[in-house]
């Protein structure tokens, strides 16, 4: 026969995961400060290492008063628990001002609760509290966990729908024994056992999401433009390669429009390179506001970029590029020395017509911009 568990040792087990764990967040948190949550899951585990402590010290108090103490303190940690899956993921600041709310509401629940001296209610709304906010951390995970997050995301998902689900059980049980004391305390043993196995998957899940988005940082860094965000040509290769796979399978064809910002050497001359620097970054952002959401703009070198049209071929490609100039022309850059403005010069060629390979379609676009160039600049042409 299985001896008895030992509350008081459960709680000291609990409270010691759960303050290594916050150890190891927050130092996750200073390695890695731009990435949003890692400081609230380490006060939300911080928190529940003093819920769990103040648990333990209730086990020496006949009046049990640290008890309640303790309870407040678990539902804190599973609030800011919360409120890190809300950052990491990005979510709206409405949900966080929502869990803010519910905080206040529970801080002046329990001791109003406590006044009843009716354990069971007390035990039963804290389970009730922590079951709810599991349920909603599972949903959050279950939607907004997706690309490298979404295999972290859906294991600590199952974890607190399992955790929902158990709290459920504990009410039920509770519930059907007329909120008794007894009752409570009765399902206070395997919660807490459980509790030490969830902690414990919990901090190796929320390691792995941090990892998962260290992962994704590393996959955008290695496919952009540090200054201006655009592709590199190394993204921009791998785009076209599935552009023409699509296009031999679907015969859908593309276009490749390339283009060049007029007397660019010039304006970093006589502005200065900050300038510059912004020029480039705000042409990008000039350029990404008028495409679709499959298309691409790619950084080549200096101040020439391309844009990866796909389903555009023809006059559609040349129109496009067209919007893509007048928009160019319109953007005022702020310097010490007053506005600045730029113009570019595009050359468009696209699949099949022109080429059908990134040598071959590069060159055409490029023949085309020097073309525009020699014509006056500021214009659109097509690749002969």
């Amino acid at each position: 026969m299985l001896p008895p568990l030992d509350l008081a040792t459960i709680f000291a087990t609990n409270s010691a995961i759960a303050a290594v764990t916050a150890l190891v967040l927050s130092v996750l948190r200073r390695n890695q400060p731009a990435i949003n949550g890692i400081g609230s899951w380490a006060t939300g585990q911080a928190a529940y290492a003093v819920g769990f402590l103040l648990l333990y010290l209730s086990m020496a108090d006949a009046f049990q008063r640290s008890a309640l103490l303790g309870f407040f303190f678990s539902f804190a940690g599973a609030l800011f628990t919360s409120l890190g899956f809300h950052r990491f993921l990005g979510l709206a600041p409405w949900a966080t001002r929502v869990a803010a709310s519910v905080f206040l509401a529970v801080l002046v629940l329990l001791p109003l609760l406590s006044l009843t001296e009716r354990t069971g209610l007390i035990i039963a709304t804290t389970i009730a509290i922590l079951g709810s906010t599991a349920a909603m951390n599972a949903w959050l995970l279950f939607r907004n966990g997706r690309g490298a997050l979404r295999p972290a995301a859906m294991t600590l998902a199952a974890l607190h729908g399992l955790w929902a689900l158990f709290a459920l059980g504990r009410l039920i049980f509770i519930a059907a024994h007329g909120f008794e004391r007894p009752a409570a305390i009765a399902t206070l043993p395997p919660a807490m056992l459980m509790a030490t196995v969830m902690l414990t998957c919990h901090a190796l899940g929320l390691i792995w999401l941090v990892v998962g988005r260290l992962q994704e940082d590393l996959v955008i860094q290695a496919a952009t433009d540090p200054l201006t965000g655009a592709l590199n040509r190394r993204a921009l290769l791998a785009r076209l390669d599935q552009e023409r796979a699509r296009a031999a399978r679907d015969g859908i064809g593309f276009a490749l429009a390339t283009f060049d910002l007029d007397h660019f050497k010039q304006l970093n001359d006589t502005h200065g390179h900050v300038v510059g620097d912004a020029t480039l970054v705000g042409v990008v952002e000039t350029v990404r506001r008028l495409l679709r959401p499959n298309d691409a703009v790619a950084r080549l070198g200096g101040e020439e970029f391309c844009v990866l049209l796909p389903g555009v071929v023809g006059d559609d490609a040349l129109a496009l590029a067209e919007r893509l100039r007048e928009q160019v022309s319109s953007l005022v850059i702020n310097s010490a020395a007053g506005p600045v403005q730029v113009a570019a010069s595009f050359g468009v060629a696209w699949y099949g017509t022109h080429g059908q390979d990134w040598s071959s379609l590069l060159k055409a676009a490029d023949g085309a911009l020097y073309c525009a160039k020699r014509l006056g600049r500021n214009q659109v042409v097509a690749a002969a």
